[in-house]
């Protein structure tokens, strides 16, 4: 009998041993406690207080467990605690498979770098999928309630993504979408699955919602599928494809497409119109870099209907480049001695009065081949007079095409030849000092169809140059590594002063830092042995030229309608196929910006006087790089320039009594570039019509915001323009930003477009709210667009760089 309370006793009593566990079976399990009891003759083991279970990859902390070692299932109680090598579990009871790994977890909490999950149960399936039931997902670390999407059953696979079926977002705990299954990513590669919805309105049309669906096809193609309810007009969706071959070489397609209730072609109001009418956009674009040497880029744009512009300007906007649509792309191969491109246009005028009919009469390029040599030395020597003379040639075979010409007054359907072979001499430097001289032999060779007789023209273009040269250095470019101890309490101040101004690297570190709230910064700087200072240097070279431009020689031949129609003063602009096809002595005559700002060749004098200010600063010295302290050690910026240039007319002239009939136009070019400062104009003065052309840009950043505006003005009756654009972000506090663009025509006193945007950006760095509105001639929209924080990098660029990202 004393046996058998001996051996009962000793089963029954607790163990002590602070270093060793309770419990180990083999080399995978160990379990510690501050007491354990063991029964059935230790087939069942409990342990109390502080137990710590290590079971594989897994470490579980609780205050009672439990143990069957017939069926290896622990059963844990209290404060309950997993850590895996990817995440940290929480819950109020688990039941645990130390065999399979796998777990049974209620009042269950998964906390993550990535993501956090609440649940009711959390059922471990394996070490990287759990399943959860009665659950709430969000990725914000440290908001609970700024936003999550609350489903019945939510399966995560750790490290790829998130399944949610029967779901409901919620933000700040008010439910605001039911999604019947949504897909979030949780890993670097991209997956299969729904993206957010957006959603926009616009007066008179309602409510628009789109609902993206990613298609991951591999690592170097994937799919948007966006199926779309535009409340008033019907449904649709949008198409977006892309896939990478190689570095340089992809391929992207977009479109959109719906059956629209309101359009009708010619109709304007937005009543229905009790049909359906297709419309669509299709945008088709690729790049293939074929070798270093060959290159191509197709571009493709086209519609049903010319007013899905107008009717869709958030989409189409960005992808139109031009007043027309159509195919366009080249083929370009660069060798050692010259270059060969061919292009061809099939195109769609948008300016053309019917929706649905093609302008037959719009000229088309089919094909252009360009080639173009390297200039190719002749004679390189010190000898004053045959310092450097090089030939060279510049080619381009064109053939254009008018789909129907019988009610065009000009001859249309021509295939043009266009040879420049050049000399350039280069006679001598001396000092300062330069004099050189290029000729030109400008031919133009066309073919018509039929009967037509072919035509010519040909132009010797000559332009003498003499310039005068200087530079002036300021200061000199190093960096110096000063001791700590020759740095003066004043100085010290004076550098925690700067660093206070602008963004420095420790405050760009504090301002994309995830920790909530403000820490001082450690001025490692100041820490140091040693301060590096680094010094700038400033270049201002100015240089003068005297340019006397003449064409020694000019004809014309051939075909008498063409080559009246090349020449006629009032509709030579129509009648061209473009700049190439005008008579050189005469360009500058004709009404087009292009053709009307450039200097008289046939004979006139020009004075440039041009100024450049660049800075030059040491690069970060590297002992892993070889030779960079020799070179490769500075870079060079050009933050300001300022160009005069002025025409002098030396043939004979209208009225030799009006000095200003003899000055061709001023044209002046500025420009300053600094960190938060660019400023840059261009003005063309003509004396004789006391007109002017110019443009004007200006950016400026603040602190707390940023202004810019863009300004053009044509005083020219033929081609008025007079247009301006301004705009301004502003960020108050880190939670708000504002941001207005305006664009508007001054001469018929319009506004043609107005965009607002607002960004609520929580601290809780969850999710960003953008609101949007856009006013234009055609009407007004509202949009707005939610967006998550996945830890990617774009939500941190678009938070943290506020006035880098474009919003709108």
């Amino acid at each position: 009998m004393c046996l058998v309370l001996t051996i009962l006793w000793v089963s029954l009593s607790p163990a002590y041993s602070a270093d060793s566990p309770q419990l180990a079976l083999g080399d995978k399990v160990s379990i510690f406690s501050d007491k354990a009891y063991r029964k059935n003759g230790g087939r069942y083991f409990e342990a109390v207080g502080n137990v710590v279970i290590i079971s594989q990859k897994d470490t579980i902390y609780g205050e009672l467990a439990s143990m069957d070692q017939d069926t290896m299932m622990v059963k844990i109680e209290g404060n309950v605690r997993i850590i895996t090598k990817d995440m940290t579990l929480y819950g109020s009871h688990l039941e645990y498979n130390i065999t399979t790994g796998s777990a049974i977890i209620k009042n269950a909490r998964i906390l993550t770098s990535d993501f956090n999950l609440v649940a009711t149960s959390l059922i471990r399936i394996s070490e990287t999928e759990y399943l959860a039931n009665d659950s709430e997902f969000t990725t914000c670390k440290d908001c609970a309630e700024s936003w999550s999407v609350f489903g019945k059953t939510i399966r995560v696979k750790v490290g790829k993504y998130v399944q949610i079926r029967h779901g409901l977002a919620k933000i700040k705990g008010v439910n605001v979408l039911y999604l019947p299954y949504i897909v979030l990513p949780i890993m670097g590669k991209r997956k299969t699955g729904l993206l957010f919805p957006n959603i926009s309105t616009r007066i008179g049309e309602g409510l628009a919602f789109e609902q993206p669906i990613f298609v991951a096809m591999g690592d170097s193609k994937d799919m948007t599928v966006s199926p779309t309810f535009w409340a008033q007009r019907g449904y649709g969706g949008d198409v977006q494809y892309r896939q990478r071959f190689k570095d340089l070489s992809w391929v992207e397609f977009n479109s959109r497409a719906l059956n629209d209730t309101i359009y009708e072609p010619g109709k304007s109001g937005l009543s229905q119109s009790g049909n359906e009418f297709f419309r669509y956009f299709v945008e088709a674009e690729s790049h293939q870099q074929w070798s270093p040497d060959i290159g191509s880029h197709f571009r493709y744009s086209g519609t049903r209907d010319l007013d899905i512009v107008r009717d869709h300007p958030q989409y189409t906007d960005r992808k139109i480049l031009g007043s027309d649509l159509g195919l366009n792309g080249h083929v370009n191969l660069r060798r050692n001695l010259f270059t060969a491109t061919a292009e061809m246009n099939y195109l769609r005028n948008q300016l053309y009065s019917d929706p649905l009919v093609f302008d037959r009469s719009y000229v088309q390029t089919m094909p252009r081949v360009t080639l173009a040599s390297t200039p190719y030395s002749l004679i390189q020597s010190r000898t004053p007079g045959l310092q450097h003379i090089a030939v060279g040639f510049d080619g381009t075979y064109s053939r254009f095409r008018q789909v129907d010409e019988k009610d065009d007054v000009f001859l249309r359907n021509a295939d043009r030849l266009s040879i420049q072979p050049y000399l350039m001499w280069h006679l001598f430097t001396w000092g300062p000092v330069s004099v050189k001289s290029r000729y030109t032999l400008d031919h133009q060779d066309y073919r018509f169809l039929g009967t037509q007789p072919g035509a010519g023209k040909s132009a010797g273009l000559m332009r003498n140059e003499v310039s005068f040269t200087m530079d002036k250095i300021f200061g000199l470019a190093y960096e110096e590594k000063i001791p700590l101890k020759y740095i003066s309490e004043a100085d010290i101040q004076r550098l925690r002063d700067k660093k206070e101004k602008g963004l420095t690297p420790i405050q760009e570190t504090e301002k994309e830092s995830k920790i909530i709230g403000e820490i001082e910064p450690f001025e490692s700087d100041l820490a140091a042995e040693n301060i590096v200072q680094v010094r700038k240097s400033y270049r201002h070279s100015q240089e003068f030229k005297f340019i006397h431009h003449y064409i020694p020689s000019q004809n014309t031949y051939g075909n008498k309608q063409f080559i009246n129609q090349i020449k006629d003063p009032v509709n030579a602009q129509q009648a061209w196929f473009d700049y190439e096809d005008a008579i050189r002595a005469d360009e500058f005559k004709y009404g087009a910006t292009t053709t009307r700002t450039i200097i008289p060749p046939r004979n006139t004098a020009e004075l440039q006087w041009n100024n450049t200010l660049v800075r030059k600063v040491p690069k970060t010295f590297s002992y892993l790089e070889d030779d960079k302290f020799l070179r490769d050690n500075f870079s060079y910026n050009r933050i300001g320039y300022f160009n005069v240039s002025q025409g002098y007319l030396m043939n004979e002239v209208d009225d030799e009594n009006d000095y200003r009939s003899r000055l061709t136009r001023l044209w002046l070019s500025a420009g300053y570039n600094a960190d938060r400062w660019s400023l840059s104009a261009n003005e063309y003065y003509f004396h004789l019509d006391r007109k002017n052309i110019y443009n004007l840009n200006l950016t400026r950043r603040f602190d707390s915001f940023n202004v810019f505006a863009n300004y053009n003005y044509n005083g020219f009756q033929a081609s008025l323009l007079n247009t301006l654009s301004v705009g301004g972000q502003v960020r108050p506090t880190d939670v708000i930003g504002f941001a207005i663009v305006k664009d508007m025509d001054l001469e018929a006193k319009k506004d043609i477009r107005t965009i607002y945007s607002v960004d609520i950006m929580p601290h809780n760095n969850c999710w960003i709210l953008n609101l949007n509105k856009r006013e234009s001639l055609v009407g007004s929209r509202y949009s707005f667009n939610i967006i998550f924080n996945f830890g990617d990098d774009n939500f941190d660029k678009y938070r943290n760089d506020y006035f880098a990202v474009k919003r709108m």
